[in-house]
């Protein structure tokens, strides 16, 4: 017995299915690069905006702790400046707190991305 020829109208549902199948990938691939490109765009003014405070909170904090040694500097140099030592380690270790609590708790990348691939999938379940 030799096998029939497939039907034409088989092999256009089929190539709807592919083409469906390769548009859907393309959208969510263009989905997942316009994520990317407005994380890295977030990340770095994120990044030159921290280092541009931390120079002039350095500043700040050098002229500050002159002010601080000066002003005391004939009756309790020593003990002013312990004070501020301590008083700088408490406000790193509270801003290191902080840094890592938003490091753990950050969203995940992809997440729009991701959510359509899970629908995409559920749908090709049914």
């Amino acid at each position: 017995m030799s096998e029939s020829p497939p039907s034409p109208k088989l092999l256009e549902s089929v190539r709807n299915l592919l083409g469906s199948l390769v548009a859907m990938v393309q959208t969510r691939l263009e989905l997942a690069s316009v994520e990317f490109a407005e994380e890295r765009s977030r990340l770095m003014k994120v990044g030159l905006l921290a280092c541009f405070g931390l120079v002039f909170f350095g500043i700040a904090l050098v002229t500050f702790t002159a002010l601080i040694a000066i002003l005391f500097w004939d009756t309790y140099r020593w003990q002013a400046l312990v004070a501020l030592v301590v008083t700088y380690l408490v406000l790193s270790a509270g801003c290191l707190a902080i840094a890592r609590h938003l490091v753990r708790n950050a969203p995940t990348m992809f997440e729009a991305t991701l959510a359509e691939i899970d629908k995409d999938r559920e749908t090709l379940r049914r």
